[in-house]
């Protein structure tokens, strides 16, 4: 994560840069245009925060990676979401060995999440729980459904 780290949501980060939520903004401003339209209406219009990952899974013949979440709409209530990744390049998750914040077993609480346009029309969404694991999907288009 480069603007939303774990040290930032947990108060650990200091000096430049410790609000980073005005340099994400203008960060998701300039890269809007180019993402697929599922992915610009996750933006405007779903909020993942807090959401808890129930389901991933990977279908390397399809490269489609498919994650159902379990959410809230602005109003409280509760709401399935699923993200699908398609034409995925790669996939990462890693944790770290010795920070996280307590919480839910599994992922943890889906906290933040940070959008990326790559070169050859590709893109890259970066997921951080609180339980300090993060995603790194690398992908070629996206659907939402909620």
């Amino acid at each position: 994560m480069k603007y939303f780290t774990l040290k930032w949501w947990m108060g650990l980060q200091e000096g430049r840069g410790v609000d980073p939520i005005e340099d994400f903004q203008e960060h998701v401003t300039s890269i809007q245009d180019a993402l697929p339209q599922d992915f610009r209406e996750l933006l405007e219009s779903v909020s993942l925060h807090d959401a808890h990952l129930r389901r991933m899974e990977y279908d390397a013949a399809a490269q489609a990676l498919e994650m159902q979440l379990d959410g809230c709409s602005e109003q409280g209530q509760r709401r399935k979401i699923t993200l699908r990744y398609l034409q995925v390049e790669s996939f990462l998750s890693t944790a770290h060995p010795k920070l996280g914040l307590p919480g839910p077993f599994g992922y943890g609480d889906l906290g933040y999440d940070e959008p990326y346009v790559l070169a050859g029309g590709r893109f890259e969404h970066r997921i951080l729980f609180s339980s300090g694991i993060e995603l790194r999907i690398r992908f070629g288009d996206f659907q939402l459904v909620v």
